[in-house]
């Protein structure tokens, strides 16, 4: 009877156990979905996912993690309503540029009844345009209707400068504001590079163009206690520092991005033979002191960061190349450990 007791209890601290590391799991993979889906509400809403988990522990008690529970509720219906804003006013604008440029487009059409049809098409056209919520298909839909455009402006030409002029403005206010949409549709709102979606867009592209590329995944080191010594803007500066040393280093066609908390991803457009070769003086450029502001006075930090490296293999997916370097950065994250502890030996006493 004792030994069954035991075994319960041994079996109710193990499930206890399993339990609370699925909770805490569950917490991160929720929070990582969210900067994914919507990048620029959901930093602060993953922020508070992992504040929330680091809270977790199995001998929690039972009014804490009430209160965890209800604070997550909370906060999951506060990111839901501002992501469902953010994604009508995207559609709003791009809905709003749409009929502009249909409103402008049947204006010129109306001047001239010689090309009042071509111009009526066209604007009934843009307005379909308006009513599609994806980026893609609306330059996709644009795309097909610019050669119509093209060809009657080029014959309105001689007849009307005072008009074409008018139709060349609206359309280019269309573009920049498009151009802006995608901007910040695109951009890491923390560090100013690319983001996750981008890189995930430019890895899919090269993987169906084929060719020789490969991409390197740079985690800097014991980030976290950055965030719990200095605080969330040091650590966010401190990223932002980063990210501007490893886009400096690169020409401009290397796509430099932010993957995900302190992790960035680089794509090279370059095999196995030459990656390598490339990557390591980045390691030297990037790493070493930082200066961040921190309360009004400066803290000189050292950094380094520990990176893993894959090239694509034919029929590889892109989950699976950056799993293959993922996998190569915790491994060599983990040599750096052993390293430093043998380096640091035993301890003071120790016998």
């Amino acid at each position: 009877m004792i030994s069954l007791k035991k075994y319960i209890e041994s079996s109710a601290e193990q499930s206890a156990n399993a339990l609370c590391e699925s909770y805490r799991a569950s917490l991160t993979a929720i929070g990582v979905s969210a900067t994914q889906i919507c990048p620029h509400i959901g930093e602060d809403f993953q922020r508070d996912l992992l504040n929330l988990r680091d809270r977790l522990c199995v001998n929690a008690e039972p009014n804490t993690l009430a209160e965890t529970g209800k604070k997550i509720e909370h906060d999951l219906k506060g990111w839901g309503e501002s992501a469902s804003e953010y994604l009508r006013e995207t559609a709003r604008q791009v809905k709003e540029i749409m009929l502009i440029v249909a409103e402008a487009t049947q204006a010129v059409g109306e001047r001239d009844l010689r090309y009042a049809r071509q111009f009526g098409e066209f604007a009934g056209q843009l307005a379909a345009i308006g009513d599609l919520g994806d980026l893609a298909k609306v330059r996709q839909s644009l795309g097909k209707s610019a050669q119509q455009l093209r060809s009657c402006v080029e014959k309105m030409v001689q007849d009307g400068e005072q008009s074409v002029a008018r139709l060349r403005a609206e359309v280019s206010t269309y573009q920049s504001r498009l151009d802006e949409v995608e901007r910040i549709a695109t951009q890491d709102p923390v560090t100013g590079v690319a983001n996750r979606y981008k890189a995930e867009r430019q890895i899919q592209a090269r993987i169906e163009r084929g060719g020789d590329f490969s991409v390197a995944i740079f985690d800097l080191d014991q980030f976290k206690q950055v965030n719990d010594l200095h605080g969330h803007s040091a650590g966010d500066a401190l990223l932002r520092q980063f990210a501007s040393e490893l886009r400096s280093f690169f020409r401009p066609n290397v796509l430099v991005s932010r993957w995900g908390g302190d992790e960035f991803l680089v794509i090279l457009d370059c095999g196995a033979d030459d990656v390598r070769r490339r990557i390591e003086p980045t390691r030297l450029w990037a790493e070493g002191g930082y200066d961040i502001a921190v309360g009004g006075e400066t803290r000189h930090l050292i950094v380094q960061a520990s990176v893993g490296i894959a090239s694509w293999r034919p029929g590889e997916t892109a989950a699976e190349l950056v799993a293959r370097a993922d996998a190569a950065m915790y491994q060599e994250k983990a040599e750096r450990k052993k390293t430093a502890k043998q380096m640091a030996g035993p301890k003071q006493g120790a016998r």
